[in-house]
Formats: C-alpha cells, structure tokens, sequence
C-alpha cells in the first residue's frame, strides 16, 4: 500500500504501508540512478541491469489516488495483483493467524472503473491475485484451479485484456499451485526475498519487500542488494 500510517495502537500492518513522501524519494532515487521499469510481462534475458518491476498486491485504491500520480511524475510501471473477490468485507485474513483482519478488510479497494483508469494510463499492468485470496497450499487441486483460472477469466472479461500474471496469495505455494499457474499464466510471483536471476523459473519469481518501516538508506540496501544489512 502507499498510504500514511495508522496510529501504532491501532495497526498490526504498517509495514505494509509506504508513505506517499517516502514512495516518491524512492522513485526520485531509482530516476537519479538510472533505473528502468518494466511490467513483470516483460521479464526477459535481455533487460538491462538496472531494471526494476514494482508490484502490488490485492487491490487497494491507493494504488490509483496516491501510487498513480507519483508512477505519471516519474514516468515508472506497477504490476497490480488484484483480488477479484475484494468488495467481500471478509477477504482479507492476517498471514500469521489465518483469522479475518478487520484493519484490512477496511481498507478501501480499487473498484472496476477506477482499475480501467490505471489500465488507461499506461503504467499498470493487471494481474491475478485469485478470487478470494486463498491459502493455496491448504486447498484441493480442483479447489486451486477453480480460485487460480476464474480469477483470469474475470480480469479478462472484465477489462478486455490478456492476464498474464499472477501473484501466490500469503506468497504460499506448493508444487501443484505452481503446475497450476504454468497452465494459465506466463509469470507468478512469490515472497521469497530476492532478486530476480536467470535460474529463478518463471512461476517462482522472488520479490524484495520494501516496508513501510524502512527509511530510503534501507531501500537503497534492498536495491544494491536484495537485503537491508
């Protein structure tokens, strides 16, 4: 998310959230250092070294009021993962307890029109991020396809485009989960904490979390070198 903080008695997930003025001095840092975004599609063996590919997941309607405006002034690309189940007061659920979060259900989400504005712009690309933001590994094969296919087809019908990408809700995945998103995307990404190398396949892709916690001398670490220490 790219929004402020909550009060800290009243938020478990500010870690999740990248002020908007911190969000902009990390895209004024990668501009001054000549770094290029693409859109996880994109991903070859041909990108330049200082290539970066930003995403987000689930939704958020801060990804369009306070992401977009920034992704114009500097002219960078965002991969939004998006729940297609979302307007469900009950999707949201805490990685660490399963149980349902009401700070995030409360968070506003990205409705159709407003994800056709970021389409529009040219500096979004939307993927899957599942109907209802499953625990993949917890569920049938039958159970995965049905979450992991529909969702596409939705995002599809929905915006008339090609979904291509997808993201591993939690970043939980198991070797079924995996075969499945071979079968309906070109790309998937997880949460494993790393940067991106030609041995990674394509349907395991690491990403690095910038947290919300972190001031730009940690992002610039995680940038260099995939880690803050």
């Amino acid at each position: 998310m790219i929004s402020e903080h909550l009060p800290k008695n009243a938020s478990k997930f500010n870690r999740l959230r990248v002020k908007p003025k911190e969000f902009e001095k990390q895209l004024d840092w990668l501009k001054e250092n000549g770094f290029k975004s693409y859109f996880l599609s994109e991903i070859s063996s041909e990108l330049p070294e200082k290539s970066v590919i930003m995403t987000f997941d689930d939704g958020y309607k801060d990804n369009l009021t306070n992401a977009l405006p920034l992704l114009k002034k500097y002219n960078f690309k965002a991969n939004i993962f998006i729940v297609t189940n979302r307007f469900n007061r009950d999707w949201a659920h805490d990685r660490d307890t399963a149980k349902s979060s009401s700070e995030l259900n409360n968070e506003e989400m990205l409705s159709d029109d407003e994800v056709k504005i970021l389409l529009d712009s040219g500096l979004a690309e939307i993927g899957s991020h599942t109907l209802d933001h499953v625990n993949l590994p917890s569920l049938s094969d039958s159970e995965k396809e049905l979450q992991m296919s529909i969702s596409k087809q939705e995002i599809e019908k929905k915006f008339g485009i090609k979904c291509e990408t997808f993201a591993y809700p939690f970043g939980f995945f198991d070797k079924s989960s995996v075969e499945i998103a071979k079968k309906h995307y070109k790309f998937a990404t997880t949460t494993h904490n790393d940067v991106y190398k030609s041995s990674y396949n394509n349907h395991e892709i690491p990403r690095i979390m910038i947290s919300g916690r972190g001031g730009i001398l940690n992002f610039i670490l995680k940038i260099k070198k995939g880690r803050d220490r």
